[in-house]
């Protein structure tokens, strides 16, 4: 296996995280910032390439988009 940043590994962990019901947000964050908190992850992810942790920041952005 390869050796990994433990920032990237920390981020993916995370974020997988997201994909499960047990997971789940502060609760003293209200809706903008979860999306300002989801677009600073997005722009990480995409920055190196984790194009799956970005399909489920964008499919919990989605789901919080439309609790608005």
């Amino acid at each position: 296996m390869k050796d990994e940043n433990f920032i990237l590994q920390l981020y993916k962990e995370s974020v997988n995280a997201m994909s499960g019901s047990n997971w789940m947000w502060p609760d003293s964050w209200d809706i903008p910032r979860k999306i300002n908190f989801l677009n600073d992850a997005l722009s990480y992810g995409e920055k190196f390439e984790l194009y799956e942790q970005c399909g489920i920041i964008r499919d919990v952005k989605q789901k919080i988009e439309t609790q608005e």
